[in-house]
């Protein structure tokens, strides 16, 4: 008798990756393909936008200052990445001891907003000191701005939905790592006070940090480009 096949790897992201594991249901079944969702997202006037800073004129931008410093910049985003991270480290710390999946969103909701702030400031400067470096640069500075544009509303309304999905998904992964209790036991007569908030199990710990760290990255992803383009000669430095 044939053996069955082994069930494939689920494909995608490291962020849908770590969805997976919290259960099927958690991330999407499969993702369409790239070049039909571009379309639908890129409208006529963002198309135009797009085609001029591909093929269009550059603008006269005043020549780079003398006071920038672009290893200094550079070292910038990767300071505040590992900031993200430490604070992304110490949120998994603390569900070593029970934590409500209402606390864990409101948390989780804090630490998005934080990322937004420092990643749009530092994607803006960046930009800026690339489109002073040559054409080439000014020209990839164009278009990140553009793709800023098209991309940047619905990324935030995609990643704003992980806090409230995960906090959905968190209380049967926290029961189904959690001991079964005895019927008899978990009466009201056998047990008069109410069971205490369940700890979080160290597996599901993992899962969580490893998704809060693929969702950083995946924030970081225009940054690790600009940072590459503006200063060519070295990778940009990567937070461990």
């Amino acid at each position: 008798m044939a053996k069955p096949s082994p069930r494939p790897p689920v494909a995608g992201p490291p962020l849908i990756r770590a969805l997976q594991r919290l259960g099927p249901h958690a991330g999407p079944a499969e993702s369409p393909a790239l070049p039909a969702v571009l379309g639908s997202w890129v409208d006529w006037n963002r198309a135009v936008a797009l085609a001029r800073a591909l093929d269009g004129s550059l603008p006269e931008l005043p020549e780079q200052p003398a006071d920038i410093d672009v290893d200094r910049l550079v070292e910038e985003c990767a300071r505040a990445r590992s900031t993200h991270a430490e604070a992304i480290h110490a949120l998994v710390a603390e569900l070593q001891q029970p934590m409500a999946p209402v606390e864990f969103e409101r948390r989780h909701a804090a630490l998005q907003r934080a990322q937004l702030t420092s990643t749009g400031r530092l994607r803006g400067r960046l930009r800026d000191t690339l489109a002073r470096t040559d054409d080439h640069g000014a020209r990839l500075a164009e278009i990140d701005a553009v793709m800023e544009q098209v991309l940047a509303p619905r990324e935030y309304r995609l990643l704003n939905r992980l806090p409230p999905h995960l906090a959905a998904c968190l209380p049967t992964a926290i029961s189904a790592d959690s001991p079964a209790v005895d019927a008899d036991a978990a009466s009201p007569a056998a047990m008069p006070d109410p069971l205490p908030e369940p700890s979080w199990p160290p597996a599901l710990r993992d899962t969580v940090r490893d998704l809060l760290l693929a969702e950083l990255d995946l924030r970081f992803h225009p940054i690790d480009g600009l940072s590459a383009a503006v200063h060519p000669h070295r990778a940009p430095p990567h937070a461990a």
